[in-house]
């Protein structure tokens, strides 16, 4: 079969009108009405990431793929938070150069979200969300540091990354990942949103990420097929990076026109670690300046508590 150049999709942005303002989601927004207002879908084309020459890495791109074989069952939480976790550990400090990698969750993704039947989603080892990501996110900005303090050295840099993989052992065919180049994104492109953890369905978390608005510079990429043996490494945040879009990796799943009907569902897992770096010499400072970008209003004026905590009059699926 060819090897496809590009695919063209459609994926969900974040809508202009939020630039410069923190964005709701559908327990912050003041109306239903307002709902309407938080994303637009807009065609983008997605490039083979396995054509570029030289490969992408998480240096030059934010993202990387990477060959590591794993005879773990990704399917069966207490080897994954043991056993893979110490491989990721292991994966991340070959790949990064960090003599240091902390932290560790995970998360599955076995279908589509308010779906029933064979698409809807599969109950997950670990009692994660498991709905495919269709909006286009990073999980992470500057308010994760206060989730942090215990865990990063005092004193030293840090970045998080994600480690994206097929966990049932079938290759990728459907939904794949799509993963903006960093270089490409603008810093006036990103606005902060009010998102969820979903690590843990019966009560999702606050937490503080980043959307993007589109625009044509932004450079899309995707890995098709990937296999079992493959892995995709992405950048969630960054404390070395002063530069706001060179801090994240913003990424979807997309829709492939060329999935064929057939084509199984996807179960992926994906953990989340931080490797720990050189020294900071002011970190408070840094947070500070970090911290000023991320808006404290609403569009309409109102003022945003959405940092972290339980999400109130959240009601888990029965």
């Amino acid at each position: 079969m060819r090897t496809p150049t590009a695919i063209e999709t459609t994926a969900n942005f974040a809508h202009p009108c939020h630039r410069g303002f923190r964005v709701p989601n559908q327990y912050s927004a003041a109306t239903r009405g307002d709902l309407a207002t938080l994303g637009t879908r807009q065609r983008i084309t997605v490039h083979n990431g396995r054509l570029l020459n030289p490969a992408p890495t998480l240096a030059t791109h934010g993202f990387e793929l990477v060959l590591a074989p794993t005879s773990v069952d990704l399917m069966e939480t207490e080897a994954v938070q043991s056993a893979f976790y110490d491989e990721c550990r292991d994966l991340l400090r070959r790949v990064t150069g960090s003599g240091e990698v902390r932290g560790g969750a995970h998360e599955y993704r076995t279908g589509f979200g308010g779906e029933k039947g064979p698409r809807g989603v599969k109950p997950t080892p670990n009692g994660s969300g498991g709905a495919y990501a269709q909006g286009i996110h990073s999980d992470m900005s500057a308010a994760v540091e206060d989730r942090f303090a215990g865990l990063i050295p005092e004193g030293r840099h840090f970045e998080s990354i994600n480690i994206w993989r097929s966990a049932n052992g079938e290759t990728i065919r459907m939904m794949p990942l799509a993963v903006c180049a960093s270089p490409s994104v603008e810093p006036d492109d990103i606005v902060f949103g009010d998102g969820q953890n979903t690590g843990n369905i019966r009560q999702y978390m606050k937490v503080v990420d980043q959307r993007l608005i589109h625009g044509p510079h932004q450079r899309w990429y995707y890995f098709p097929d990937m296999t079992a043996d493959e892995v995709l490494l992405l950048r969630q945040y960054d404390t070395r990076k002063e530069a706001l879009n060179l801090r994240t990796v913003f990424h979807t799943a997309v829709a492939d026109p060329n999935t064929a009907p057939e084509a199984p569902m996807r179960a992926t897992i994906e953990v989340r670690m931080q490797p720990i770096h050189g020294a900071e010499t002011d970190k408070s400072a840094r947070m500070a300046r970090f911290k000023a970008q991320i808006p404290t209003t609403y569009a309409d004026g109102r003022p945003c508590n959405w940092w972290s905590g339980p999400i109130e009059n959240y009601v888990p699926p029965p």
